[in-house]
């Protein structure tokens, strides 16, 4: 093992589909490189221990919340036939944790690169993809595969659990105001609840889940053809969607109102919901800072600019 191993991954944000996504519709997201999580690998001659911002200490007293990554590593190191001692590996992110940005999955990918570089292997996209499919299994309920899909690509993906992904071409003549509301999203609860009401009410929730496809099949021809008026109407047209199955919450509500107020094209939660963060559509950069200073008046606690005319490169493996 060499002294020194590293892996770098970045957020996602869910365009459009979060919820549908689950059920076979498909979604749009957008590799979020602007925050990241890394891990390094330092050799030791010690059992495990880990260093992240939950905790400090030998990898088997990890508490609960780690235990999608004790697992995760212990995978890869029998896969790669390691024992399980002789390293420190350190997690260092700027990317909030249950925002509904991809954390989970970009930590295990960032885990899983740092390992394979340590011991010197190749690691191939299907092999990355296999190990990080098997964490989010354990950190949500029937993951949809969307966030790992999207980092381990870095590009914008249009994605279908069933069907794969592709990579839509990012050149539109607008940004994106990505705002946190301080609050931790509750996915997995968001999630559980939905299909509840999905079971209890199916004549009320298919129509929702069928429109949500039909808005993110007619976002993806608006991103290709420059349409920014109508990505935002779409933005708007989901929120409220997404919000009649219950998944926002009244902080999103008010960042989603002050954003339009603002003079957001469109505005929208993002990823699981019930907190985490939001976004808002703005015709260019001045735009964009107007609504993200409205937005931290009201209490946002940061805001990020996404500029869609990026062409993201893809991420080596």
């Amino acid at each position: 093992m060499v002294d020194f191993g590293q892996g770098v991954a970045s957020g996602k944000i869910i365009l459009m589909g979060e919820h549908s996504v689950v059920y076979g519709k498909p979604a749009i997201a957008l590799p979020f490189t602007q925050v990241q999580i890394t891990s390094k690998i330092y050799k030791t001659d010690k059992p495990i221990t880990i260093d992240c911002i939950y905790f400090q200490g030998f990898l088997e007293d990890a508490p609960d919340n780690l235990f999608g990554i004790k697992e995760l590593i212990k995978l890869v190191l029998d896969y790669l036939k390691q024992p399980l001692n002789g390293f420190h590996i350190k997690i260092d992110s700027n990317l909030p944790s249950q925002r509904g940005l991809g954390s989970s999955a970009a930590v295990s990918i960032a885990v899983v690169r740092s390992l394979f570089d340590a011991f010197e292997v190749d690691l191939t996209i299907d092999q990355l993809n296999h190990f990080v499919d098997l964490a989010e299994q354990i950190y949500h309920v029937n993951p949809s595969g969307l966030d790992a899909s999207t980092i381990t690509t870095g590009k914008a993906v249009f994605y279908q659990k069933d069907l794969g992904k592709s990579i839509i071409p990012l050149q539109m003549d607008a940004v994106i105001v990505v705002a946190d509301t301080g609050k931790e999203g509750l996915t997995k609860e968001a999630v559980t609840e939905v299909r509840k009401l999905w079971n209890e009410n199916p004549t009320v929730v298919n129509p929702i889940i069928d429109r949500l496809e039909e808005l993110t099949k007619e976002v993806k021809t608006y991103l290709e053809n420059n349409e920014v008026i109508r990505l935002g109407l779409a933005m708007t047209e989901a929120h409220q969607l997404l919000r009649s199955i219950h998944v926002s919450d009244e902080k999103l509500e008010e960042l989603v109102d002050v954003a339009i107020k603002s003079g957001a094209l469109g505005a929208k939660l993002t990823g699981g919901g019930k907190g985490g963060c939001m976004i808002a559509l703005a015709k260019n950069t001045e735009q964009a800072v107007i609504i993200s200073e409205a937005l931290k008046a009201s209490g946002a606690v940061t805001t990020w600019f996404y500029d869609l005319k990026e062409i993201i490169h893809e991420e080596n493996s």
